[in-house]
């Protein structure tokens, strides 16, 4: 969901852009290759753009690059028919530039596109065309990546033995050259071969390194292979745990980047897991999903080979005519009555034609009724989705109207603690972080936590921790912090299915007395911080969520002493959580704690937008991971 906002939104501020001035291709094209590696939706959408932004300047070669990206984009999605187009025109371009190198490649792409459609020998042959151009090129690291490519369809073909001779020749090419990734990709073939004869120790030892190499090569998107195959292992081992370990991480890592192929093989492997566990319910969810996307392999298998077919008949349409050609310049040189044998013969032979080309032409037209069906199916399923994705907005925005009824509006807070700021960042629409506040007799109570997950579950759970603290304090009477933590627990636990048992929140509920302005609070995996002439301090804290955990022991009341003109920050873990920064790492606590220490004075208008400010410039072009609450108090 997150990828479509941000998708609209650089739609937009290309659309106002242009207003001022046109993109300029070099920089679309730059996009387009930083995220090819790291988010596919993201690299199509800035290869698209240069396509639209192209210049006097732009080269064949640029425009195949381009076409790469299309072409993994596509196959990413499983739609192989665009996939294979985009590659034949690829290697249209680079046959009539004469480039031999490109040709390899593009040799090399279309022998991955018959890999997925299960056309193992059509790819053996692409491979080592390409190979033999390479080869005398001296290109080392594709000649290393053809070798390997050729291990899957000998693999696929049970030849073995050819598979096994060039997984040696690849490994050894890229251990040469140092490639990380290259030895990764050998890495899961000797373990997919160790999985094979039942070596399950072994093949997850070659997994591991597969997933160090990847790492190595700082292309996080390729874990989704060993995430899948060290899952699929661990099922065969029977160590189910490690297995939706590994099964969990896959479908996190395909679901974050969009890969439809991936999210339907890992949904194989889940449904195998939930079957073996005895959860046939789960298991049946996922085979569907499976055949699902299996489907639509076999939908772009089948408009490939219709492809082909069309190619053959145009070549055969081409020679019959060349035929009828030559045959009337014969005539010329011939006797009358050669002639006349000449004019008959001509008009069978003719008459033969037409009724091949009529027949042909009627396979043509039937092939072309039924891509027509395709593509009206696809529209109609596209209206369809449109229109649910509008509803689903819509809700998503009703239920954000809802969510902000139930905050405590910030005028109600400020009727007790005169001077304070709130920073509230939703990672979506609505947040499963929440801040509430409330009075009972001559006490304040001030809550911020975090629920379990974000979004739209999120803040249904939200939903329910305000209604049960609300209930606690204002219904039961309950006055201190720690047993208003207690009872919410107990209320969670007897309420939530026992599929969502684990659900609840991390938070603080702080109480301060109207009348001394003492102050007490009870603190659930996440303490206060009180800050005072640059000394800062981490108050104590329970180190157990509220909701069902391994320890089930009471929480503790904390008091804050020493308080007075200090500044004391409520936060929950979202903004720490953040990656960004130069080197795209997380920010963690310790340095959101010395930021805070280092703003603490300043007015707590200017702190709010300082942090704010910051968080925008830390996230940089990297996309909200979690939602954010931080909220400052001088007491």
């Amino acid at each position: 969901m997150f990828r479509i906002f941000i998708i609209v939104f650089l739609v937009f501020s290309c659309f106002f852009s242009k207003a001022q001035s046109k993109p300029k291709f070099n920089s679309l094209f730059d996009s387009a290759s930083k995220y090819e590696n790291r988010d596919w939706s993201l690299a199509f959408f800035y290869a698209k753009m240069a396509m639209e932004n192209q210049d006097a300047a732009t080269s064949y070669d640029d425009i195949i690059r381009l076409n790469v990206i299309y072409d993994n984009h596509y196959e990413k999605l499983n739609m192989l028919d665009s996939s294979f187009t985009v590659t034949k025109r690829s290697l249209r371009l680079a046959t009539e530039n004469h480039d031999t190198t490109l040709i390899a490649y593009s040799l090399i792409n279309m022998a991955n596109i018959y890999v997925s459609a299960g056309n193992y020998e059509s790819a053996i042959q692409m491979f080592k065309k390409a190979l033999n151009i390479l080869i005398k090129q001296n290109d080392v690291i594709q000649v290393a990546n053809t070798y390997y490519n050729l291990t899957t369809p000998y693999t696929e073909l049970h030849m073995l033995d050819s598979s096994a001779y060039y997984i040696e020749k690849a490994f050894t090419s890229y251990k040469k050259i140092n490639d990380y990734s290259g030895m990764a990709l050998c890495y899961d073939v000797y373990g997919t071969e160790a999985d094979r004869v039942g070596n399950y120790k072994e093949a997850v030892r070659f997994y591991d390194l597969e997933i160090q190499n990847f790492k190595l090569a700082n292309e996080e998107a390729n874990l989704i292979i060993p995430y899948q195959n060290i899952a699929s292992t661990y099922l065969k081992w029977k160590d189910y745990i490690n297995c939706k370990k590994y099964l969990d991480l896959g479908m996190n890592l395909a679901i974050s980047l969009g890969s439809k192929a991936d999210i339907y093989k890992i949904s194989l492997i889940y449904s195998e897991y939930f079957e073996a566990i005895g959860d046939y319910k789960q298991a049946n969810v996922y085979m569907k999903r499976y055949y699902q996307g299996k489907d639509t392999i076999v939908n772009n298998q089948l408009k490939i080979e219709m492809s082909d077919q069309k190619s053959e008949f145009d070549r055969e349409n081409a020679k019959a005519l060349l035929t009828i050609q030559k045959m009337e310049a014969d005539k010329q040189l011939k006797s009358k009555q050669a002639i006349t044998w000449g004019l008959i013969l001509s008009s069978i032979f003719f008459i033969i034609v037409l009724i091949l080309l009529i027949n042909r032409y009627r396979i043509k037209q039937n092939s072309y009724l039924k891509l027509n069906e395709y593509k009206n199916q696809l529209i109609v399923q596209k209206e369809k989705i449109e229109l649910s994705q509008k509803e689903i907005i819509d809700s998503i925005n009703y239920a954000k109207r809802i969510q902000s009824s139930v905050l405590t509006p910030k005028a109600f807070i400020e009727d007790f603690i005169q001077s304070t700021f709130i920073l509230f960042k939703p990672k979506d629409i609505v947040s499963g972080d929440f801040y509430w506040a409330t009075q009972k007799d001559n006490y304040f109570y001030l809550a911020v936590c975090d629920s379990t997950g974000h979004g739209v579950p999120g803040a249904f759970i939200s939903l329910l921790n305000v209604a049960f603290l609300s209930e606690a304090i204002n219904e039961k009477n309950i006055m201190e912090p720690n047993l208003v933590f207690n009872y919410v627990r107990e209320r969670l636990k007897g309420s939530v299915s026992k599929e969502g048992q684990s659900d609840g929140f991390d938070g603080i509920l702080m109480r301060m007395d109207c009348r001394t302005k003492e102050v007490d609070y009870a603190a659930a995996n996440t303490g206060p911080v009180l800050i005072s002439d640059h000394t800062l301090v981490e108050l104590p804290k329970d180190k157990m969520p509220v909701g069902q955990y391994a320890q089930m022991s009471s929480f503790n009341l904390f008091k804050i002493e020493n308080h007075h003109n200090k500044m004391l920050y409520l936060y929950t873990d979202g903004y720490a959580d953040q990656f960004g920064g130069s080197k795209g790492k997380k920010l963690k606590r310790k340095q959101l704690n010395n930021y805070l220490n280092s703003i603490h004075q300043l007015p707590l208008s200017e702190q709010h937008h300082k942090l704010d400010d910051f968080f925008i410039s830390w996230k940089g072009d990297l996309e909200q991971v979690d939602d954010i609450c931080i909220i400052g108090i001088k007491i």
